[in-house]
């Protein structure tokens, strides 16, 4: 269990994210993927977690504010159309938008409106970039 605020801020993006109704394998930073032995799926959402600079907003030792982007990378498959990569785009957006989640004490609200930012070519694969803005408090001690 994660104790840390960001990790448990992580931990809950990433929980909020495998609740999708479109039910595609997820990368996270750290892990293999795909397992070994196994071959990397056509398709994919990629999870990406950027903590930004701490706000102190209060003097002293409260809790301080927590800012950042997660970015979930829709990977589709060259050659096939943009549309349904867009819609697990837009699944993503609506699954965060005007979200407020509690984990471990960390409230995290869903700062703004995620968007979808144009598809980006790889080398084998489209991806369409969703980045979610959050705030959190860390929880009180």
């Amino acid at each position: 269990m994660a104790t840390g605020t960001d990790a448990i801020i992580f931990a809950a993006l990433l929980t909020r994210l495998q609740g999708l109704p479109a039910v595609l394998p997820i990368s996270t930073p750290g892990i293999t993927f795909p397992p070994t032995g196994q071959t990397k799926p056509a398709k994919y959402l990629k999870f990406d977690f950027m903590p930004n600079r701490t706000r102190q907003v209060t003097m002293g030792d409260d809790p301080q504010q927590k800012v950042g982007l997660a970015q979930v990378s829709v990977m589709w498959p060259l050659g096939s159309a943009i549309i349904g990569a867009q819609e697990v785009a837009d699944q993503v957006i609506n699954r965060f938008k005007n979200q407020t989640i509690f984990a471990s004490g960390v409230k995290i609200t869903i700062s703004s409106e995620p968007w979808a930012s144009r598809p980006i070519k790889d080398e084998d694969r489209m991806n369409i970039p969703v980045s979610i803005p959050y705030i959190a408090f860390e929880p009180e001690t």
